[in-house]
């Protein structure tokens, strides 16, 4: 993957096709490797780039997350759209990456042409999102298989990436973190795609996000968190559907 540098921080991404351009942004304990089943059809059609925010993946490492990470994940976005000389596209995120890219359709409507929001959030639903990190957490210990994918994909230090997760979501210092307010400014078209046997957050919470973004929302049966992980073939046509929408 190549290297953009944004000040004194190193940004590993990677591009591919052309056309339209398309920005796929990761979770929270993932990095653009989680997209590798998209990138490639959505290349047949777009530009399509995806990268390692900071601290994930081959990007520059951070040990800890402030109390409003997500608002530098938006301007880290926007300063890489600058830095690659993207001036507008399509933003498809999962959870975390949703959360950035509605922040960032809310803030700088001029860069962004549309949202599918995959599994996202924009306030901290206690105490089922807290739970669930710590459900995950009990999960990983006895899945070494696991552990062994996201040291992979984290240059050795996916047990970190986990735990700094871990550390800002169950930590009652952030569970006040609301932008729901930030939603009636979203003006581009937007789609949710939301699992129903998501344990970190509702389906009303997805359909609350949909109604203030006049968006659509689809609600995916017998699915979780991770929609176009656990089932690609039934995302990919939500996906090029939304996207040829927008053109």
């Amino acid at each position: 993957m190549p290297i953009c540098q944004l000040g004194p921080t190193a940004i590993h991404y990677q591009q591919a096709g052309a056309g339209r351009d398309v920005v796929l942004l990761h979770h929270a304990t993932g990095s653009a490797r989680n997209w590798r089943r998209q990138m490639p059809l959505l290349a047949e059609t777009h530009r399509v780039t995806a990268y390692d925010r900071p601290g994930f993946g081959q990007s520059q490492w951070l040990d800890a997350w402030p109390l409003d990470y997500l608002d530098q994940d938006v301007a880290d976005l926007i300063a890489l759209l600058d830095a690659l000389e993207i001036p507008r596209a399509a933003l498809v995120g999962h959870s975390d990456g949703a959360s950035i890219a509605l922040l960032a359709a809310a803030r700088h409507p001029q860069r962004v042409a549309g949202v599918l929001a995959e599994s996202p959030h924009v306030a901290v639903e206690i105490p089922r999102c807290p739970d669930a990190v710590a459900a995950f957490m009990a999960e990983l210990e006895q899945s070494p298989h696991l552990l062994a994918a996201l040291e992979r994909a984290h240059a050795g230090r996916g047990r970190q990436v986990v735990r700094r997760w871990h550390d800002r979501w169950c930590d009652p210092a952030f569970w006040d973190w609301d932008v729901s307010a930030e939603l009636a400014q979203v003006r581009c078209p937007t789609q949710v795609v939301h699992g129903a046997d998501d344990p970190y957050f509702s389906a009303a919470h997805s359909a609350m996000i949909a109604q203030r973004t006049r968006g659509e929302l689809i609600l995916l049966p017998g699915l979780g968190h991770s929609p176009h992980t656990e089932a690609p073939e039934q995302f990919a046509p939500l996906l090029n559907s939304f996207l040829m929408s927008l053109s």
